[in-house]
């Protein structure tokens, strides 16, 4: 979040009183300084976790990929999975053959963010070509106080003409993108704030249900 090293620290104290459960692993985490990766965690925030571990989906489909892929190969009977980093793709399809994760299928595709128009021409931004029944927004984006767009928000429109009835998608960093509430047709919405695995501060990922 955009706030000074004061009001950042400020936020994860109150935070932690508010939700004294999630200290130990909040603590644990960055004691041991494994990564999202190394815990087979995504770095969103662990109400946002909490909220999707106990639930199943047939399908899904995620840009950009991490301990998120791990995360929802235990939940989903097929996960594709799309990366633009070529060194960070390769790294994850070594965890995925070392732990013999049969269900991920794991894709790199190349991306444009010079401009909107050139990244939803990317083969990346296009690989979500059918319907799913989660997809999640977590991969690269142009985005700053000063951006005049952002490839999370393209991605949050394309994506609600390709899920499926009663189908979540999920949205991390919500706080970055206060548009995508507004073009959401979802028949209701969850954003769970809160602190996260590896992180330092607080941050909120959405779920949208359809």
């Amino acid at each position: 979040m955009y706030l000074t090293n004061k009001e950042r620290v400020l936020k994860v104290v109150l935070k932690l009183f508010s939700k004294p459960s999630q200290a130990p692993s909040y603590f644990c985490h960055l004691i041991t300084r494994k990564s999202p990766l190394e815990l087979r965690l995504p770095w969103w925030s662990y109400d946002a976790i909490n909220y999707l571990k106990n639930l199943k989906f047939e399908y899904c489909f995620e840009w950009g990929s991490g301990g998120s892929t791990l995360f929802l190969a235990t939940l989903c009977k097929q996960v594709t999975a799309v990366e633009n980093d070529s060194k960070w793709y390769k790294k994850l399809e070594s965890e995925i053959r070392e732990n013999q994760l049969k269900n991920i299928s794991l894709l790199h595709r190349d991306l444009n963010l010079s401009n909107s128009a050139n990244f939803k021409k990317s083969v990346y931004f296009n690989s979500l070509n059918k319907k799913y029944d989660l997809i999640v927004i977590d991969g690269e984006d142009h985005f700053g106080p000063e951006s005049s767009w952002s490839a999370r928000t393209a991605c949050f429109e394309k994506a609600q003409d390709f899920i499926n009835p009663d189908g979540l998608i999920v949205v991390d960093d919500s706080w970055r993108y206060p548009e995508i509430k507004k073009l959401s047709n979802a028949s209701s919405s969850f954003s769970f704030e809160s602190l996260g695995p590896a992180r330092r501060g607080v941050t909120s990922t959405d779920i949208y249900l359809y």
